[in-house]
């Protein structure tokens, strides 16, 4: 990253960037992974007849590819901000979703059409619009005291983000400003999950299953 590009930080979080950086290539040097399972996974996903079927299997690969890095990320239970950005997810995930906890999704508000050609850096730049569209920390409405009420339901874009610090700093929100943060690189299980299914809709979480007046019972 250009030093510039760090340079509207608050000082804690200027000083912070170069050490988790630092600290994340040294853990993933030293990580033994799960690369074969996740493999094998996303092979399954590949032969699979329906869209649904290779979005399930590439959920299960994000899994397996995420389990080695959960060890040394910053990542703990009731560690909820990442529960308060902009989740991309596609209609056949919300399908699913809708079907484990018995509520049908609503056509979104807000969505995007990314076709057979679009890469996960397209992904990217869409979920930054959808970022600047969507009110600064509003919640997901499947988190619940805290804690994610649908996690083994959960969408890809949950399963494969992972911070590589030691804590979580650099995720904490911050009004008006984008904290970079060291990632765990899942480009190519994204690239995976756009191929799996071309012309996807994809929308927000919260435009799937937007929160009623009385809440969401998940």
């Amino acid at each position: 990253m250009d030093p510039r590009e760090i340079d509207h930080l608050p000082s804690d979080l200027r000083k912070r960037w170069p050490i988790a950086v630092a600290r994340a290539e040294d853990k993933l040097q030293r990580l033994q992974g799960n690369g074969q399972s996740a493999t094998r996974l996303i092979h399954a996903a590949q032969r699979a007849r329906s869209v649904a079927q290779r979005v399930v299997w590439l959920q299960r690969a994000a899994t397996a590819w995420a389990q080695p890095l959960e060890g040394i990320a910053a990542c703990r239970r009731g560690c909820s901000h990442c529960c308060h950005i902009p989740v991309m997810i596609s209609r056949t995930e919300a399908t699913l979703i809708g079907a484990a906890i018995g509520r049908s999704p609503q056509p979104p508000a807000h969505a995007i059409e990314l076709d057979r050609t679009s890469s996960p850096e397209e992904l990217h730049e869409a979920e930054a619009r959808m970022l600047a569209a969507r009110p600064f920390g509003e919640a997901c409405p499947f988190l619940v005291d805290g804690t994610c009420s649908i996690y083994a339901h959960r969408p890809m874009a949950c399963r494969t983000h992972l911070n590589l610090d030691d804590d979580d700093l650099l995720c904490r929100l911050v009004p008006g400003i984008n904290v970079p943060v060291p990632y765990a690189d899942a480009t190519q299980l994204k690239a995976f999950y756009l191929a799996a299914q071309p012309h996807a809709e994809l929308a927000d979480i919260r435009d799937f299953f937007p929160v009623a007046e009385e809440g969401v019972s998940a």
